[in-house]
């Protein structure tokens, strides 16, 4: 775990707590847990949300600018050591400056019909699972003007749902679940649920069973409630 002193920003602090609960964590098998290499030309918030503003027309809120991280990614990806697991859980969080000027979605599907189309260009990738490959991912809607911007999930299965979280939600979320595998799923609409949330049932209800044993500091009465709500 790097320094304390080496964090400028809170938040910063708080993901690299998560990834070292994650790396001690003696039931998992940790395949990666690391802050990537600092973003150099985008290590500066004020100057970071200065430009979002003024050259793609984000004035994000000071509650975005709170999750502020300098790192190129925040990533983890780890598997149960349990027999017979369904618990995998898998994350790549991007810097937001990176994310709004490099992952537009139109990038690696632009949409079946002109509404898709729309909203998918307006959409960039902030938290996605490279080494999974399960082609489910996060997204900002960044369109122009918003302070507070609209989180979507995309899953290849299920298309994309608007998540009931913001990006300051989303990322409280992540830290909670430490990226199990479909957790997105628990806020969007129950009856959004199909065929991409399936496969997914099992590994989530054995987080339940298995994080708030692990990590009992969280709180995860929600999250239980909300599984049973969609099962």
């Amino acid at each position: 775990m790097n320094n304390e002193e080496e964090f400028r920003y809170p938040f910063e602090e708080r993901c690299a707590r998560v990834l070292q609960e994650i790396r001690e964590t003696a039931e998992f098998d940790v395949h990666r847990a690391q802050l990537d290499e600092i973003v150099y030309l985008f290590d500066v918030r004020e100057t970071v949300f200065e430009e979002l503003a003024e050259e793609d027309g984000l004035p994000l809120s000071r509650r975005v600018q709170e999750y502020f991280f300098r790192y190129g990614a925040v990533e983890a990806a780890w598997r149960s050591r349990r027999p017979d697991t369904a618990l995998v859980g898998e994350f790549k969080l991007h810097h937001i400056m990176s994310a709004v000027a490099n992952k537009r979605m139109t990038k690696f599907w632009k949409g079946e019909n002109e509404a898709e189309r729309a909203l998918y260009n307006d959409l960039r990738i902030i938290d996605d699972t490279p080494q999974t490959g399960s082609g489910r991912m996060a997204l900002l809607r960044a369109a122009p003007g918003v302070t507070d911007p609209e989180v979507w999930f995309f899953d290849m299965r299920q298309g994309a749902m608007r998540m009931e979280l913001d990006y300051p939600g989303y990322l409280e979320a992540l830290l909670v679940t430490k990226g199990v595998i479909g957790w997105q799923y628990l806020y969007c609409e129950p009856e959004l649920c199909g065929e991409g949330f399936i496969p997914l049932e099992d590994g989530l209800s054995e987080m339940l069973d298995v994080l708030p044993r692990l990590f009992p500091d969280h709180d995860y009465t929600d999250l239980r409630v909300r599984l049973e709500e969609r099962l």
